[in-house]
């Protein structure tokens, strides 16, 4: 394959962003771990995590190499970075390792950046070494662990958000026709939802009956609903404005102030859905900075 005419696609999550040629597709994605596929083969794994304390190469590869000769009887070895990949990582602190099978090789490399604690594993799964050096090289330089403001990009299946750092993800659901991600922070819950295709659950209802098939609100019909129109449908709830309802939110578990905004894509076929609750009334500001970047790519 020919990656220098291959477009390019951005993949984010959870922290990390790159940029991957498209015939690259996630295969296996955790709360910090992605495997990239090409044709159902596994080409380029991530591992992140922030480190507290001092961060040792070392004691990490050691770890590495005893994962690697349990899981695919393969011995790996501390090996000196390219200068293309010097290059590329010059902002990290990184050491360079690599495996080799009787068809498949490896080489990565270990990344620390003093900025913001973070390692990340970054490991190319070769049957072609001289085709990956094709797009190591290019992939590396797009490679960022955090952002300046405070903001996190998540990009993959088509979808692309971005949230505050104070959001963390709790869970993550991607089936045929729903995606779901689920954050909270200590003032909000926030979910983003997609489904689809948008022709068929629309066939026979309206948006705002679908959001009654498709949400598990803990409020009784009619909603209250604020607009609606055939292309988005958006409504709230929050409790009585009394002395006692007050207090009563307060320090009762589950959050009182929700408001759900769902919108038709008619160009990607698929519905959005952005849910937020909180203990307090809920700023408008915030919950349009969390649509206006929930989009189709």
């Amino acid at each position: 394959m020919d990656y220098g005419q291959t477009p390019w696609m951005e993949i984010a999550w959870n922290g990390i962003r790159f940029m991957a040629p498209a015939d690259w597709q996630v295969g296996t994605i955790g709360k910090h771990y992605l495997m990239l596929e090409e044709e159902s083969r596994p080409v380029l794994e991530f591992k992140w995590a922030q480190v507290k304390g001092a961060f040792s190469h070392q004691a990490h590869l050691r770890r590495l190499a005893a994962l690697h000769n349990k899981k695919l009887g393969k011995a790996v070895s501390e090996s000196p970075l390219s200068a293309e990949w010097e290059e590329a990582l010059g902002k990290y602190k990184a050491t360079g390792f690599s495996w080799q099978g009787k068809k498949i090789c490896g080489k990565g490399v270990i990344l620390y950046c003093p900025a913001c604690q973070n390692a990340t594993l970054i490991q190319f799964y070769q049957r072609d070494s001289s085709k990956t050096k094709e797009v190591s090289q290019r992939l590396l330089r797009s490679f960022q662990d955090h952002r300046e403001d405070t903001q996190i990009v998540w990009s993959v299946f088509g979808i692309r958000a971005t949230t505050p750092d104070t959001l963390h993800l709790v869970r993550h659901r991607f089936e045929a026709g729903r995606f779901e991600l689920a954050f909270k922070s200590k003032e909000h819950k926030v979910t983003l939802h997609r489904w689809g295709p948008a022709s068929f659950l629309l066939s026979n209802q309206d948006l705002s009956e679908l959001a009654g098939t498709m949400l598990h609100h803990p409020w009784a019909e009619p909603y209250p609903v604020i607009t609606a129109s055939s292309k988005a449908v958006e409504w709230s709830l929050a409790p009585p404005p009394t002395i006692w309802a007050y207090w009563w939110n307060r320090i009762k578990a589950k959050p009182s102030f929700q408001w759900f905004r769902l919108w038709h894509l008619e160009e990607g076929n698929c519905i959005f859905g952005v849910e937020i609750e909180g203990k307090r009334p809920l700023d408008p500001s915030f919950l349009d900075r969390i649509c206006a970047s929930y989009e189709s790519v």
